[in-house]
């Protein structure tokens, strides 16, 4: 367990070298990063660099542009990018390598993503992180201390079966408890959505 967390932390700190958006390009890698020996790439640009200031948490959700679940969390993940500005970095994941670059810029562009998007393109990340599920959140610290993992909230009641709106939001209570240096009070739930594509 002390090895997964010691990786998952190596990799947060290698995100943090990238740029928050992903249009930015960036020509020199950064030979130190372990991104490029895992194959986590920015779409279209290969490599980018984030801006020095560090957020206080960062929430890694792994995605699918063509999961109507992932879809229906786009406007979610916006406005909690919005709302908490420099304190939380939302991080778009995707799984495997079926999609083209050009499809995850349309991805972005059509739902105005407000967060960068990656591919783990030999899903390693996402099997350190123990993922199963698009949509499903990690939400780690600044050391790479994993948080909370698991359904944003319970909107989704089921495959195909949504509330009318959430009553319990899993990711928000997390992120506020922990932005005020309180445990988290629940810190997994299993998330509903579409299985991960290991291609």
């Amino acid at each position: 367990m002390k090895n997964g967390l010691y990786h998952i932390a190596m990799i947060l700190a290698s995100l943090l070298f990238f740029h928050s958006s992903i249009f930015a390009q960036s020509k020199t890698k950064n030979r130190s990063s372990p991104l490029y020996q895992i194959g986590l790439l920015s779409p279209k640009t290969g490599g980018a660099y984030l801006a020095k200031s560090t957020p206080t948490l960062s929430a890694l959700v792994l995605l699918s542009p063509d999961c109507p679940m992932s879809i229906n969390y786009t406007k979610t993940l916006n406005d909690m990018q919005q709302q908490f500005g420099n304190s939380v970095q939302v991080m778009g994941i995707l799984p495997g390598k079926t999609y083209k670059d050009s499809t995850i810029l349309d991805f972005a562009a059509s739902y105005h993503l407000q967060f960068p998007l990656y591919v783990d393109k030999k899903m390693q990340l996402s099997r350190q992180l123990k993922g199963e599920v698009t949509p499903e959140v990690f939400l780690l610290d600044a050391q790479g201390r994993l948080l909370y993992h698991g359904a944003i909230d319970n909107w989704l009641a089921g495959i195909g079966q949504k509330r009318q709106k959430p009553n319990e939001h899993y990711l928000l209570d997390a992120i506020n408890q922990s932005l005020l240096g309180l445990a988290v009070s629940i810190p997994y739930v299993k998330a509903q959505g579409c299985i991960l594509n290991d291609y």
